[in-house]
């Protein structure tokens, strides 16, 4: 492990998780910044018991939360009027070659007005572009599967 550099900023966070029976169980996940619990569960799909969040699902929200929270900081320095951006993010769970599943790949999709596309696309692909270059989430998802970016006009 690399050594930390004296004026390196680290910052640690944390997360806590509990869990009731088998694979076809349910949890609680507790995260400490606003003292908030989430109920957890596998996935219908693959067995589980389909109540709460499931691993995919919070996978793909750590991606959106990240990416539209990157995407307002740019919207915001680049003096871009996008009031209410909105993101969704799709992700693609497939066979794993060694064994279960995994994502293949994930898509972040930029809800864009037509009106705000029209008059200023190259600032609103810049934003996007920055929070794509700077989201953490998806440059820790990007070290396991492609993850893209596409705007979706609505």
């Amino acid at each position: 492990m690399a050594a930390e550099a004296p004026d390196e900023k680290v910052h640690l966070f944390t997360v806590g998780a509990t869990w009731s029976g088998d694979a076809q169980g349910c949890g609680t996940l507790h995260l400490p910044q606003g003292d908030l619990s989430l109920p957890i569960g596998g996935s219908k799909l693959l067995g589980g018991c389909g109540l709460g969040a499931n691993p995919e699902e919070l996978m793909l929200g750590a991606i959106a939360a990240c990416f539209i929270n990157t995407w307002a900081i740019f919207l915001k320095k680049l003096n871009l009027a996008y009031a209410a951006p909105a993101v969704r993010v799709s992700g693609e769970l497939g066979p794993d070659p060694a064994g279960g599943f995994k994502l293949r790949k994930a898509t972040i999709h930029a809800r864009v007005p037509g009106s705000l596309l029209a008059a200023q696309r190259v600032q609103v692909e810049k934003t996007l572009a920055l929070a794509e270059k700077y989201c953490i989430m998806s440059k820790v998802a990007k070290a396991a599967m492609p993850v893209g970016v596409v705007v979706e006009e609505v």
